[in-house]
C-alpha cells in the first residue's frame, strides 16, 4: 500500500560533505523520513515546497523539465520512494498524458523531490519501506536514523567519533555497514 508523504523541514547535516536532511512526514501520520541530498537540493526543495504559485521563468533544471513537459500535456502525477541503497533513496517518477501514465525507475530520490516540489505532485511511499526506514523517536528532542539511510561519509565520520569515545559496539556495527557496502560494490 502506498503511503503519502509530505515535506515536513530540512537541515544541515554539519557534516564535512556539505550535505543537508530533508525530513519527510507521513501525512495525517506522525512518522518521520529523512532523505540525505546536497545542500543546494534540499534548498530548491524547500524554497519551491513553499511556493504555491508556479514561477513563470524558470530557477532550475526542473522548472524547465516541468515547463517543456506541460507544454507537450505531460505532467507529472507522483514521485514514489521505491528503495534506499548505500545512503541513497531511489524514486519511481510518473507523469501522466491523456489518462495513460508512464515511469522512470531508478532516479535518485533527491532528485525525484525536486521535481515533486516543483510539479507540487504527491510524494508516495511503500508502507513496508516507510515502516523499515523512518526514524524512531528516542527522547524528547532526539531520534535514531536507521543505518541505511546514512551516506558512506557520515558512516566513516561515525565511526572515527565512536573509537574516540570508546564505544566499540557502536564501532562494530559501522565497521560492519561499511563492509558490507565495500563488499556489495565489487563485482564477483
Amino acid at each position: 500500500m502506498l503511503i503519502e508523504l509530505e515535506i515536513h523541514s530540512t537541515a544541515n547535516t554539519n557534516s564535512a560533505d556539505e550535505r543537508a536532511v530533508v525530513v519527510l512526514k507521513e501525512k495525517g501520520g506522525e512518522r518521520l523520513l529523512p532523505v540525505m541530498m546536497s545542500m543546494r537540493r534540499a534548498m530548491v526543495v524547500a524554497m519551491r515546497s513553499s511556493l504555491l504559485v508556479p514561477l513563470q521563468l524558470p530557477v532550475s533544471i526542473a522548472d524547465v523539465g516541468c515547463m517543456l513537459m506541460s507544454k507537450f500535456g505531460v505532467r507529472i502525477a507522483r514521485i514514489e520512494l521505491t528503495a534506499i541503497k548505500d545512503g541513497t533513496f531511489f524514486c519511481r517518477v510518473v507523469a501522466e498524458r491523456e489518462g495513460e501514465e508512464q515511469s522512470v525507475d531508478f532516479c535518485q530520490a533527491p532528485d525525484g523531490l525536486v521535481i515533486a516540489a516543483v510539479a507540487h505532485c504527491p510524494i508516495m511511499i511503500e508502507e513496508t519501506l516507510l515502516d523499515a526506514q523512518y526514524m524512531q523517536k528516542t527522547g524528547d528532542h532526539s531520534f535514531a536514523l536507521n543505518i541505511n539511510v546514512l551516506t558512506r561519509s557520515m558512516l566513516e565520520e561515525a565511526l572515527k567519533h565512536a573509537i574516540e569515545n570508546e564505544n566499540y559496539e557502536a564501532a562494530s556495527h559501522l565497521r560492519d555497514e561499511l563492509a558490507k557496502r565495500t563488499k556489495e560494490k565489487k563485482p564477483e
